[in-house]
């Protein structure tokens, strides 16, 4: 099993796959068990994910995080990052910690709570971004997006008038007479 933790790796369902549901697959094999979700074959991908996005609060998005957590945990996978709506931290930790009490488990985990609007970076070059999405209750969505970083890592941050004198001084960036 690949472990990602240093440098993170984001996993993007491919646009190949048919999204044809198991029930209807003549060729899928009856011996082998799989996990499904509305008829559709999960067959754990999820417990791999590095990162999960939890839209609202309702038992049926959250109920299993603590399982989540503990099955990475048992398969010696790094702790997920989980981001949730902000107003939700302190219910999900409650949930984790009362997970703790019952099975004397760690369920190491990174919450991260995000207020509509609010971005994280997942990687130099990519980020989620948390919008507003309607429900019973109050939800968001997530979207994910690249970032293309045209100025080096040394330059960002500093005027344009800075970084051209930067660049026309050293060698490295500029041609000398």
């Amino acid at each position: 099993m690949a472990k990602s933790c240093g440098e993170s790796t984001v996993e993007v369902a491919s646009s190949s796959s048919s999204p044809i549901p198991a029930s209807a697959s003549a060729t899928r094999s009856k011996a082998k068990h799989h996990i499904e979700i509305e008829g559709y074959p999960v067959d754990g991908r999820a417990v791999s994910q590095e990162f999960l996005s939890i839209s609202h609060g309702h038992l049926d998005h959250i109920g299993g995080l603590p399982m989540y957590v503990a099955t990475r945990g048992l398969f010696r996978l790094c702790p997920p990052t989980i981001f949730v709506p902000a107003c939700l931290r302190d219910f999900v930790e409650r949930l984790f910690e009362v997970h703790r009490a019952m099975d004397q488990s760690e369920l190491n985990h990174n919450l991260v709570p995000l207020e509509v609007g609010e971005e994280y970076e997942l990687r130099r070059d990519l980020k989620v971004r948390a919008f507003r999405t309607y429900h019973a209750i109050p939800s968001q969505g997530y979207v994910i997006y690249s970032v293309k970083q045209k100025l080096k890592q040394e330059f960002i941050g500093l005027p344009g008038s800075e970084i051209k004198r930067l660049k026309l001084s050293d060698h490295k960036y500029g041609v000398h007479p």
